[in-house]
């Protein structure tokens, strides 16, 4: 059985399907709201998984507990400084060897012209009188994805056809 945790589940889309696919599935959001959604929905499909509220910079499992990390769109909702610490989580969660998939939203138009400020790193800090109050989003190109998993193993990366940018990392502890 392989271990996998869904880091930053949200509604639990992503959980459902890896569940789905024979996973041993555990997954965290930082939103209780979005955690007892993402419960009350996978319930629906007969699946009790163990999911919490947590960061993803403390995400509170043990050292090497998962086979592999799912953390899709993620990162990039994160200031760069700690989008390093939450990738140094990820790879403290999953074993030597184990796999830790991440992925980047590619900025859009639209990203930009709702009102906004840019943090010194170059993140996008959404007004509080937005629809994304206080979201944060960092636009990754590929430079800056290999800046940030320096001196990790990439054994895949794509931009697909939406333009989000996927890397799949080996875990090196």
């Amino acid at each position: 059985m392989h271990y996998v945790c869904d880091a930053a589940c949200g509604f639990g889309a992503y959980t459902l399907a890896l569940a789905s696919n024979g996973l041993k599935v555990k997954g965290f959001d930082i939103s209780q709201e979005a955690v007892e959604i993402a419960k009350s929905g996978l319930m629906k499909y007969g699946y009790d998984l163990d999911l919490k509220v947590a960061d993803i910079c403390n995400t509170g499992y043990n050292t090497g507990e998962f086979d592999g990390v799912f953390a899709h769109s993620v990162i990039d909702h994160l200031t760069y400084s700690d989008a390093k610490i939450a990738l140094q989580e990820l790879c403290r969660i999953v074993r030597p060897d184990g796999l830790i998939l991440l992925s980047f939203d590619t900025p859009e138009d639209f990203d930009y012209e709702i009102e906004h400020s840019i943090l010194e790193d170059g993140s996008i800090l959404y007004s509080d009188n937005t629809n994304r109050a206080g979201m944060i989003f960092r636009p990754y190109d590929a430079k800056m994805i290999h800046e940030i998993v320096k001196g990790k193993e990439i054994v895949f990366e794509s931009l697909n056809t939406k333009n989000k940018q996927i890397v799949i990392l080996k875990n090196k502890l």
